[in-house]
């Protein structure tokens, strides 16, 4: 996706009050890559029908009655084509957005969340698209998108935590799905034998279909019979 087609997607989830089903703000990543690959799975495995989107570059504010307005140059409205003179957050989040030291730091987590997604999923693979969205001069926000795509996202094995080889981030064979603004699936928050059944029904009756036969396959011409 270009730089624009993401913004437009991501614009009406920067101007509202809260995380959602199908999006979550970062204010940062750190190496702890296990941490994300576990929002990454939960994305995957939710009801959402639509891409998913981690936003890095946006925290809470310190009053929930402030609001953050950027202001958007000439160059900036073309790029990210819209005719808005500024980029309004209200309430709760600020748009402080990623440096370009930053920015080259995420490049590098996201090569290592790649690699680490690549190596450790046990039945469907997470696709994953990264865009860095620049917001002003020297400041961008980066997006992970989640796009939906038919599966069963479980790890294979215990990933740990980077900073604590002794604690587990993402479980073996745990399933994890998003409800609401919530990431299910770890300590007590177990997802629902439903969710579970949903998730199951949903991957085997894409198998069926990639299964089945195309129009005119499988059927013998009598003629050579």
């Amino acid at each position: 996706m270009t730089e624009q087609e993401v913004y437009i997607k991501i614009k009406p989830l920067l101007e509202g009050l809260t995380e959602g089903l199908y999006w979550d703000f970062k204010k940062a990543l750190t190496e702890n890559t296990p941490a994300i690959i576990k929002d990454i799975l939960a994305f995957s495995n939710s009801d959402y029908d639509g891409d998913s989107y981690i936003i890095v570059g946006v925290s809470e504010t310190t009053s929930a009655e402030e609001l953050t307005k950027i202001a958007l140059t000439k160059a900036d409205r073309k790029r990210l084509n819209t005719d808005a003179n500024n980029l309004y957050l209200p309430g709760k989040w600020n748009i402080g957005g990623l440096s370009a030291a930053d920015l080259d730091k995420m490049k590098q987590f996201s090569a290592t969340l790649s690699e680490q997604l690549s190596s450790n999923m046990l039945i469907s693979q997470p696709k994953c698209e990264y865009v860095p969205i620049q917001i002003n001069k020297s400041r961008w926000l980066y997006v992970i998108i989640i796009h939906k795509t038919p599966g069963v996202f479980i790890s294979k094995k215990d990933i740990p935590h980077s900073y604590d080889e002794h604690k587990t981030a993402v479980k073996q064979g745990v399933l994890y799905v998003r409800i609401a603004d919530t990431t299910l699936g770890g300590r007590t928050d177990v997802a629902s034998a439903t969710e579970h059944i949903r998730i199951w029904k949903k991957y085997i009756d894409w198998l069926e279909t990639q299964n089945r036969p195309q129009d005119g396959e499988g059927v013998q011409n009598n003629d050579e019979a």
